[in-house]
């Protein structure tokens, strides 16, 4: 997060209540979603007091910028950027943009819902545009997906690449013996000997 002083560290809750205003949430439901426990009144007064501790964050020079009645504005967002790359099925703009999962660090299930929705968009498009850094970084985000793996493997073979095929093959078995103690899928195992892993 950045103003135009630099950079600002968010912790804890002021990370969790931006992230959630970020979503486009009313503010009643971000209320409501950070202390379900508490009356209306009571979640409220606690959402306004974690406003005013991010307004004065994000606005050290203390005329509302960014953090109006209204919401957000004023702001560039990699969420927003990216969820717009998506909508274009823009590979080039979406890969330049997830690097890691949204929202690392906070666990909120409504964080937690669009962070897997997504994901699976980003996956949906990089499977189907197939370019093997698409298909890797995949992989990085989830060692462990085997639609992810082929098709790389495949773009590795067809480009003459049996060394790089290979070693994505063994990181995988490895990976999954590791993780979860099984064998690869006879597809993978076909391909590990084909190559002589």
């Amino acid at each position: 997060m950045r103003n135009p002083l630099g950079g600002v560290e968010l912790k804890g809750k002021a990370r969790e209540v931006l992230a959630l205003l970020l979503l486009g949430l009313p503010r009643e439901e971000v209320a409501f979603a950070l202390w379900p426990d508490l009356s209306e009144e009571a979640a409220l007064n606690n959402l306004y007091v974690w406003l005013s501790r991010l307004r004065k964050a994000l606005e050290p020079w203390g005329l509302p910028t960014y953090l109006g009645e209204e919401g957000l504005k004023h702001l560039a967002c990699d969420l927003h950027a990216l969820e717009e790359a998506l909508r274009r099925e823009d590979a080039e703009a979406a890969f330049a943009l997830y690097r890691e999962p949204l929202f690392p660090g906070l666990d909120h299930p409504l964080l937690d819902r669009k962070r897997e929705e997504v994901f699976h968009r980003v996956r949906a498009l990089f499977l189907k545009k197939g370019e093997p850094r698409y298909l890797e970084r995949l992989l990085e985000l989830d060692p462990l997906d085997e639609e992810a793996l082929l098709p790389l493997v495949e773009r590795c073979l067809a480009r003459g690449q049996r060394a790089r095929a290979l070693a994505h093959l063994e990181r995988y078995r490895r990976r999954l013996w590791e993780e979860l103690g099984e064998r690869p899928s006879p597809e993978v195992e076909a391909l590990l000997r084909e190559l002589g892993g």
